[in-house]
């Protein structure tokens, strides 16, 4: 009897590993991967949530300039606003794919320049496959180039070319690291690490950023919070909202 019982158990648990060895193998695709994503995390993702950040910068000989405190909020699928200095009212907004900086609570510069990772992060789930497909074609991310890696010990899906892309978790599907060029051709490699559960999606508490090689930037999260639904003034670039006074 214990031993039909054990070899039913040993028959389950090895059809429940080929089961989900299958389940991987069907990512096969940068559509396949979305379709994935969106299927298990598509209603239960975070939309909005905020944090403030411990932002260290460093010279190229890799010596600290200095260190300070942003404030930083995220309305997915296309939000994204940072406060780098409140005294001097210097900020940016992200909004539907341009950017809004400001400073002395001033507009000086709008550009037609999309936070993209905003899209593969989180903003997916709040959009339909197509046009999310339709974005990151859009984005400059070779869709058609797809593959299966491993970044510092954990399974991977990589999207996109060698000069722009994206790495996913293969098994909670956020975003441990992407690759891009700056507009001086400089290449960019920013890791994700420290993740934790936040509601029923991923965040990270550590970001680094690499400029040709080299570290460049340090990034740490605390506070982190999710919120229901955010002050639509904080992403109105006509109203010099002064969100974080009530964090």
């Amino acid at each position: 009897m214990i031993k039909h019982i054990t070899l039913r158990l040993i028959t389950v648990c090895c059809l429940m590993v080929f089961i989900g060895c299958q389940s991987k193998k069907d990512v096969a695709s940068t559509e396949d991967l979305l379709s994935v994503m969106k299927t298990k995390n598509a209603g239960k993702w975070f939309e909005n949530f905020r944090f403030k950040q411990h932002t260290i910068r460093f010279n190229e000989e890799g010596k600290k300039i200095d260190s300070t405190v942003w404030y930083e909020s995220v309305g997915y699928p296309y939000n994204f606003r940072i406060d780098r200095d409140v005294s001097q009212g210097i900020y940016t907004i992200f909004k539907n794919d341009s950017t809004y900086n400001f400073r002395n609570d001033t507009l000086v510069r709008t550009t037609n320049k999309p936070a993209t990772h905003l899209l593969f992060k989180g903003g997916l789930y709040f959009i339909s496959l197509e046009e999310t497909l339709a974005k990151l074609k859009k984005y400059n991310y070779d869709v058609s180039a797809f593959r299966k890696d491993v970044f510092k010990g954990e399974p991977a899906y990589v999207v996109g070319g060698e000069d722009n892309q994206f790495w996913i978790h293969a098994e909670n599907f956020y975003c441990m690291r992407r690759i891009y060029k700056t507009d001086n051709n400089q290449k960019v490699d920013v890791v994700y690490e420290d993740f934790k559960p936040l509601d029923k999606g991923w965040v990270e508490q550590k970001v680094t950023f690499f400029v040709a090689g080299k570290k460049r930037l340090e990034e740490f999260y605390f506070d982190i919070k999710t919120i229901e639904e955010f002050d639509k003034r904080i992403y109105d670039v006509n109203q010099n909202y002064k969100w974080y006074t009530n964090y």
